[in-house]
Order: structure tokens, then C-alpha cells, then sequence
């Protein structure tokens, strides 16, 4: 018999019947052994919860949207690469970090050709407050200190014009690419993924199959996305954790 795992279930096959192949592949474990065979006896065999079956069949296809609009995203990309311009050198600094680095049409850290750093885009607001701040000197300041404030200004209205064009020609493109639209969907498919696997996870199991939707459920999230929610991941692994004990518990007793 084929050693089917859990990894495996939110690949190829339809969920129904990975689970059924895996409860094979788990038959010979002593302890389901243990929980059909008091089951049986009993004169009544195990059913899953019904609502755990239905939600758990409904993971293939949240999954497959969720990641067909992560390819549309990566499509757009992909075109609109050669049209999305760099910032201009006037307002970047040689380091920037995950806060205000410099991104590409779809928000990722862009790093230019034979550099080795991603640069820091200035932050268009943050140059108009600069610019808002033009208040007299002290009536005894220096010529000097005159000067540079005026050439410290000068250059600070420059800079928001260019940050400003800058921002209205990235926003047009993004606008016209549908790269915005094509986020918002992936946004509206990854929280739907999320919600159904949070649902799952909230519905009692009562037989290894359920477990198993669970573990699929997890399996399923974590290999639709770039880096899942570490508090989603936290709650759904304790919630897993629990059915299993209390499956346990219940084929002991």
C-alpha cells in the first residue's frame, strides 16, 4: 500500500478522496485499529460530522482561487515591468528597509540592477510637512543661517514636486494595469481561505477522517501562501491539537 501523507492532500487528487486513501494508509495504526474495532462492537460505526465533511471539500476550490489571483498578480508584473519607472535619484537615500523601501508594481522591495541595497523612497508626506514648516527665523539670525534655510526649503518644494509626480505616474500605472483590482481580489481569496479553514478548525471532530480535513485544512493554507498568519497558524494548531486528544480520549475509554 502506498504511504499517503497528509502533505499530499491539497495536491492532484479531489479532497474526498485523498481522505479515503489516507484513512487506508492509517488503518494499520494501532490506534484507529483500536477506536473501529470498540466502535464496531457497539453496533455503531463512526460518522464524521457532517458540516466538518462539507466545509472540508470546500478547501480545493478556495484554494485554487486564492492562488489564481496570486498569478494574476505575478502576470501583471510580469508586463508591466519594462513601463514602471524607478524613483528618481532626488528623492532616494542608499538604504531604505520594509518601511520605505523602494517597490514595484505589485508592493514588492525592488532592488536596482548592480546594487546591492534596496534604496528609500522619500515619503511624499512627509516632504509636504517638512514644507508646512516654513516659519520665520529669529529676527537675529545670521545671513548664513538665512541662506540655508532658504536653500534647505528650496530644495524640500522641489523634492515634494517630484515626489508628487512621481506618486501620481506610479498610482496612473497601477490604476491602468489593474494591478490594484487584481490585490484587492487576491486580498477578498486569501481571507476567505483563511475564514474557511478557521471554520473547520472550529467544527468538532469525531472520527480520524475529521482529523485528517483538519490537518488538510492546514496543509492546504500553508502551501497557498507566501507566509501564513503566525497567529492563525498558532490557534489552528492548538485547535488541531485538541481534536486529536479528545479522538484519542474518547477510542480509550
Amino acid at each position: 500500500m502506498p504511504n499517503i501523507t497528509v502533505g499530499a492532500a491539497a495536491e492532484g487528487m479531489p479532497a474526498a478522496i485523498n481522505r479515503r486513501r489516507m484513512l487506508l494508509g492509517l488503518a494499520a495504526a494501532s490506534t484507529a485499529a483500536a477506536a473501529v474495532t470498540v466502535a464496531s462492537a457497539a453496533g455503531c460505526a463512526p460518522v464524521e460530522n457532517p458540516e466538518l465533511v462539507r466545509l472540508g471539500n470546500q478547501l480545493p476550490d478556495a484554494s485554487a482561487e486564492y492562488l489564481a489571483a496570486l498569478e494574476e498578480i505575478e502576470w501583471i508584473a510580469a508586463e508591466s515591468k519594462h513601463r514602471w519607472p524607478l524613483a528618481p535619484d532626488e528623492i532616494t537615500w542608499p538604504r531604505g528597509n520594509y518601511t520605505d523601501g523602494e517597490r514595484d508594481i505589485a508592493g514588492r522591495l525592488l532592488k536596482r540592477p548592480g546594487e546591492e541595497r534596496v534604496r528609500c523612497v522619500r515619503d511624499v508626506r512627509n516632504l509636504a510637512a517638512i514644507v508646512a514648516t516654513d516659519r520665520p527665523l529669529r529676527h537675529n539670525a545670521s545671513e548664513a543661517m538665512r541662506a540655508r534655510r532658504v536653500h534647505w526649503l528650496a530644495r524640500a518644494k522641489r523634492e515634494l514636486k517630484i515626489g508628487k509626480a512621481y506618486q501620481a505616474q506610479t498610482a496612473r500605472l497601477r490604476d491602468i494595469s489593474g494591478m490594484d483590482l487584481a490585490k484587492a481580489r487576491a486580498a477578498a481569496a486569501k481571507k476567505s481561505l483563511s475564514d474557511l479553514v478557521t471554520a473547520i478548525m472550529e467544527q468538532p471532530g469525531t472520527t480520524m477522517e475529521g482529523m485528517l480535513i483538519k490537518a488538510q485544512a492546514v496543509t492546504t493554507f500553508n502551501k497557498a501562501i507566501a507566509r501564513k498568519y503566525p497567529l492563525d497558524g498558532e490557534i489552528w494548531a492548538a485547535q488541531l491539537a485538541a481534536s486529536v486528544l479528545q479522538l484519542a480520549s474518547g477510542a480509550s475509554s
